[in-house]
């Protein structure tokens, strides 16, 4: 096999690759939504929470690509379950800013413990230079797919 081939190979192998991820992490993500008592959207929010930090709901709805009342509907479930809760913004009164209960997300019974250890010790095995390669991977393809999105918003 040329090199020509042994790369239009790899590349094919790493589109399989990517779409057989994807799904295993959506399974997961399922799965680890159920055992909490909730869905698979009410833990993506809790996700873009922690990663992005307290916002609005309308924030929220923008980022999840949800209407004003599902996102209602989201952080009701979240609230009932003590996963996060409703605060006054202080600059607008009219709105409320949704935070993260970060205490029962500590727990012991944190679904993602597990996960993340295991991901922990698979990155131990990894030169510096391969970790470097594979933070720009995961930051490029991150973009990417954020302009897939916006490109699949756009077409409404």
């Amino acid at each position: 096999m040329n090199d020509s081939e042994k790369r239009r190979d790899l590349m094919d192998q790493m589109q399989s690759l990517a779409q057989t991820a994807s799904t295993e992490t959506a399974l997961f993500h399922q799965v680890a939504a159920a055992k909490l008592g909730l869905g698979i959207t009410d833990l993506k929010t809790i996700s873009a929470l922690l990663q992005e930090g307290p916002m609005t709901a309308g924030q929220l709805a923008e980022r999840l690509n949800l209407t004003t009342g599902a996102v209602s509907n989201v952080i009701d479930r979240l609230e009932q379950g003590n996963f996060a809760s409703r605060v006054p913004d202080t600059k607008d009164r009219r709105k409320v800013i949704v935070t993260i209960n970060q205490d029962m997300l500590s727990t012991s019974n944190n679904v993602y413990r597990s996960m993340g250890e295991a991901f922990e010790k698979l990155l131990e095995t990894y030169s510096v230079e391969e970790l470097e390669f594979l933070v720009k991977f995961y930051n490029s393809t991150i973009d990417l797919t954020k302009l897939e999105i916006a490109k699949l918003k756009s077409r409404r």
